[in-house]
């Protein structure tokens, strides 16, 4: 039988956009929008249609058969002169100028869509092996399709489409035999719920949660499946058939389902819902996605292509914004055909355990992103309790410490941070105490004691630095083993003896970094006090002109906060933690660290009363200021927010214990 996407394909010519570069795909498509559906040549085939009806009656297509029901199945209920009549007025239509957008105006064009696809529909039932009789209703149905795309340009109709089941002509669309028309669907509805689209918050959501309630992520994911997206399985030196080639459209189409998918992903409601069968409400992963993006990352591509590198990057970006994703993610098991039963943190491990010796090449700038995507990911999931104890549990710890021990450059500062990440929290004590004993240690102080950070000039560009190894990281790292190890065990000791060893050299570095620090703070408190003063002169002296200066004076001590934060202070409040717990461990002044300490202190002008300031306005910063129950729940509160404030109160609960040993 003929293959009705091959013919499809010739007939469209030179408007089928090809996949070179997927990153401008979306500005290639709305490009071609603008140029004249009319402009496509006729294929052929009802010309060809003609010229055998004049030679051969029997060759004619059978009229429908008139049944009990007045032909109703071929003809859709309607007689000739009510088929006419809606010719006419479809004609009358496409002819009108300026149009009136309203929504009388969608429930005419939503109403056309259906008859046009009802009319293909009919043609595919009654020819199913003669694709070249439908071939013009295909046509048709797909220039239909592409001129919905106008409502990007009137939004607030949004809620009118929604209203008059125009979701419901997606769905039906997403389900169409013909790829090529399935990804023309795809390619208009992600216009329509694209952020650069100018549509209020509202509409988008509207259209984006009728959109879950009708079906279509549903739709979507089997089409993840359904569509070719082979390019980049074989090797780099084999070049690609005429087949492979043909197929580009439906990765191209891949691509495009991908970026609705991120779309879905920018409204909380909607992330939240992107793994939920919304009808019968069941637990998050029923709809496949997250099972496909995981199979997708581990399929073995030289060169990556750009649709395994974007799974990977819509993967980070729903696990960032959805924390049921991420439990979900942790807890359910996966079958891959090759390595059995898989969870999300063991495929992001695997992966990532191909590189523990390098970096992705540098001229291959696809398989660098999703290399740093896949990192992305599990620093995000080590954060929660739950993908701590899946570190743990698939020996996360040691993959990390070989990175930091043997990785390339980039490697290195990823593995550094997600380390950061995973002892960040009271809840961390086992990991801490598996980075101790799988000889963390000497890594980190490796790392603690190079000589870019002893450079004043290195201080902010060290930090900021994408690719380069964060110091504040590092110094988080060794605070938060101080707080996660055990009293008096033997990893707690083997920490403290890292700073009485070679003469104190630990502690000299880290008073180092608290002089560099307080410097830099100090320069940029100089700035920040004199556009306070600047903005105070200003302050009104009319009362009602008074709520809106001092709503903007608020705003400022925010920025001006960051700030602080950025230019120092967050590093000198590792600094100091870490101080104060080395004081407290050497209450009695046993192993010489608080003696050696105050004297190098005073040698910067500095005591540990300034420590001690630096660790209230700390504590005070951190402490929720929203009062809670006897139990700790803050109404309205979520359980992510609720555990982050028992963090936080945790945190200072703490930091009061050290403040009261300076």
């Amino acid at each position: 039988m003929t293959d009705v996407n091959s013919i499809f394909n010739i007939s469209e010519g030179s408007k089928k956009r090809r996949l070179d570069d997927l990153s401008n795909l979306v500005k290639r498509y709305k490009s071609g929008l603008d140029d004249e559906p009319n402009s496509i040549e006729p294929s052929g085939v009802e010309d060809d249609y003609k010229q055998d009806v004049e030679t051969n009656d029997d060759s004619r297509p059978d009229e429908p058969p008139e049944d009990d029901e007045g032909g109703r199945f071929f003809g859709g209920g309607l007689t000739e002169e009510q088929r006419e009549f809606l010719d006419y007025v479809d004609k009358y239509e496409d002819q009108g100028e300026d149009e009136k957008y309203d929504a009388g105006w969608v429930r005419r064009q939503v109403t056309k869509l259906h008859r046009i696809m009802q009319r293909n529909a009919q043609l595919r039932a009654k020819f199913y092996d003669k694709p070249e009789k439908f071939l013009d209703s295909e046509e048709e149905l797909d220039t239909a399709v592409k001129s919905l795309s106008v409502l990007t340009e009137h939004s607030t109709l949004y809620p009118a489409f929604v209203e008059h089941d125009g979701l419901k002509i997606f769905g039906d669309l997403f389900a169409h035999e013909n790829s090529d028309i399935v990804v023309d669907a795809v390619q208009v509805f992600e216009e329509l719920t694209d952020e650069d689209t100018k549509a209020d918050d509202v509409d988008v959501k509207t259209l984006l949660n009728g959109a879950i309630d009708a079906g279509l992520l549903d739709a979507l994911v089997t089409n993840l499946s359904r569509l070719d997206d082979s390019k980049g399985v074989t090797d780099s030196d084999q070049k690609q058939s005429d087949e492979d080639q043909n197929d580009e459209p439906e990765r191209a189409g891949v691509f495009q389902i991908l970026n609705v998918i991120e779309n879905f992903s920018s409204c909380q409601e909607t992330a939240d819902a992107l793994f939920i069968d919304n009808s019968s409400k069941r637990h998050v992963g029923d709809t496949g996605l997250l099972q496909w993006l995981l199979q997708r990352m581990l399929v073995k591509e030289k060169p990556v292509s750009q649709n395994m590198q974007y799974s990977a990057e819509v993967l980070s970006i729903i696990l960032q914004k959805s924390r049921i994703s991420r439990i979900h993610f942790c807890q359910q098991e996966y079958t891959n055909k090759d390595l059995g039963e898989l969870s999300g943190v063991d495929v992001l491990l695997r992966i990532l355990a191909g590189y523990r010796h390098f970096d992705p090449p540098a001229e291959e700038p696809e398989e660098t992103e999703m290399f740093e995507n896949v990192f992305d990911s599990l620093a995000i999931v080590v954060q929660d309790p739950i993908g701590k104890d899946k570190l743990l549990e698939y020996e996360g710890i040691d993959l990390l410490i070989l990175f930091l021990k043997n990785g390339g450059r980039r490697g290195k500062a990823r593995a550094v941070k997600v380390v950061d990440y995973a002892l960040s929290s009271g809840l961390s004590s086992q990991l801490a105490t598996d980075f101790v004993n799988n000889d963390g240690l000497p890594v980190v102080f490796k790392l603690f004691m190079s000589s870019r950070f002893t450079e004043a000039k290195n201080h902010r560009s060290a930090a900021r630095e994408n690719n380069a190894i964060s110091l504040d990281a590092v110094l988080g790292i060794i605070a938060s083993l101080f707080r996660n190890l055990p009293d008096s065990s033997s990893q707690k000791v083997k920490l403290l003896a890292r700073f009485v060893e070679k003469n104190f050299e630990k502690l000299d570095r880290l008073l180092l970094f608290r002089d560099l620090t307080v410097k830099r703070i100090d320069r940029a408190d100089i700035i920040i006090h004199t556009e306070r003063a600047t903005f105070s002169a200003t302050r009104p002296k009319r009362k009602e002109a008074i709520e809106d200066w001092e709503a903007e004076l608020e705003a400022r001590e925010a920025e001006w906060y960051i700030r602080r934060l950025e230019d120092g202070l967050f590093r000198l409040q590792l600094v100091d933690t870490i101080i104060a717990w080395l004081v407290a461990e050497d209450e009695e002044g046993d192993l010489g660290i608080k003696d050696y300490g105050l004297k190098k202190l005073a040698q910067t002008n500095a005591t540990l009363d300034d420590v001690k300031n630096t660790l209230e306005a700390y504590r005070e910063d951190i402490l929720p200021k929203t009062p809670s129950t006897d139990n700790g729940d803050v109404d309205g509160a979520t359980e992510e927010e609720q555990e982050q404030r028992q963090e936080a109160t945790d945190l200072a609960d703490m930091l009061a214990v050290l403040i009261e040993f300076l």
